[in-house]
């Protein structure tokens, strides 16, 4: 394996997991249904660009972003599949999703009027696609006069052109709710108010995640795949309908850089949170709260070392941590020490560490910081980005 920075801290990628997950959707799905692979926050934390490559060659045709910076980098990246930005996008600075032949979601009517005087004919019109809001409530258009109103506007115009009609669900992992039933219903009434005025786009998509693995019917053209692209489910309760195999791809890992002996009674790490209560042996590892490592962590996470469990303890800092290895014989600077991930016979799952923080486990993995290197996992390739 090359380098991979300066200090022996590192998010490992398994592409060939990705390419898993995304065959195993495809599968899963009507056939001809597109796979937009969504790669926005940095493809939650996994590294945007070699993660996007990945999903390409596994055969998804499509990537989504948040930010229209986020497709640039991309684009940059010399990666030219269609790319949707998600989010707002400032009037401003569609000139640059223009000439770059990014996609843009559109949900008000005024963004139409304002997104127009800032287009040129120069150029290959602007992608839209328009979001409608089913109830999710928080971006998208709920009045059918306005929404008809943009659609004409885009479609009638020299500088735009109708890409796409999508929507977004925001209880498909729940299980016990019937409420994407009733988002289904009110997209297909938007769906057919774009018919009757003989207004077709091209792409239709409200599936997420969840909704891809629960309601693969439901799919249209195209279903965005999203926490489910990097082998983590959308809640527990659909990894527990075990409807899709999927595997992980994100590894963090680091290494041990001091072994102290202490005596009982000593404090470790800032205010003293933790004491040692017999002699004990404390490791330092080169990890902290600047990397990702949530600070709640402390004198609550574990780390793999040897194959066991070693507890966090003491404070998280900003970029160290302390763990006892008391228990765990022959432990020494250098050996390899796993946050996230499996060692031996043991795994540490982000949804165990999402648990621990009361939180999902989107935000344990976008939450890991751009100064982790990602690197390759070895059975792929040997590269970093």
């Amino acid at each position: 394996m090359e380098r991979y920075g300066c200090r022996p801290t590192y998010i490992e990628l398994d592409l060939e997991a990705l390419a898993h997950n995304v065959r195993a959707i495809r599968e899963h799905l009507p056939e001809g249904t597109e796979v937009m692979a969504v790669v926005k926050a940095n493809a939650y934390g996994h590294g945007a660009i070699p993660i996007a490559r990945a999903a390409l060659k596994a055969g998804a045709t499509r990537l989504a972003v948040a930010l229209l910076e986020e497709g640039l980098e991309l684009r940059r990246a010399g990666i030219e599949a269609p790319i949707l930005v998600l989010g707002y996008t400032d009037p401003g600075t569609l000139p640059y999703a223009q000439r770059e032949r990014i996609a843009v979601s559109i949900f008000t009517e005024d963004q139409v009027e304002r997104a127009i005087p800032h287009l040129s004919p120069q150029f290959p019109p602007l992608l839209v696609h328009l979001k409608v809001d089913t109830g999710m409530h928080r971006i998208g258009f709920l009045s059918p006069e306005s929404f008809l109103r943009a659609a004409k506007r885009i479609v009638d115009s020299e500088v735009m052109v109708l890409d796409g009609l999508f929507s977004h669900f925001s209880m498909a992992d729940d299980p016990t709710s019937d409420y994407s039933v009733t988002q289904y219903r009110r997209f297909q009434e938007w769906m057919e108010r774009l018919k009757r005025e003989g207004i077709h786009p091209k792409t239709i998509h409200i599936n997420n995640s969840a909704g891809s693995l629960r309601f693969p019917a439901w799919g249209h053209t195209m279903v965005r795949f999203g926490i489910s692209l990097y082998g983590l489910y959308p809640s527990e309760a659909v990894e527990k309908e075990g409807i899709l195999p999927l595997q992980p791809v994100l590894s963090l890992k680091t290494q041990i850089v001091q072994v102290k002996e202490l005596p009982a009674g000593e404090p470790v790490s800032y205010g003293g949170t933790y004491v040692t209560s017999v002699p004990s042996r404390i490791a330092t590892l080169p990890i902290g709260y600047g990397d990702g490592v949530d600070r709640r962590l402390s004198n609550r996470g574990v780390v793999l070392v040897h194959g066991r469990r070693a507890p966090i303890v003491g404070r998280v800092c900003m970029d160290q941590c302390m763990i006892d290895v008391t228990h765990i014989p022959g432990v020494q600077v250098g050996d390899e020490v796993i946050l996230i991930g499996r060692q031996g016979g043991d795994e540490i799952r982000v949804d165990e560490i999402a648990s621990l923080l009361d939180t999902i486990n989107y935000e344990v993995v976008t939450r890991l910081s751009a100064r982790l290197p990602r690197i390759v996992k070895e059975q792929t390739a040997s590269s970093t980005f």
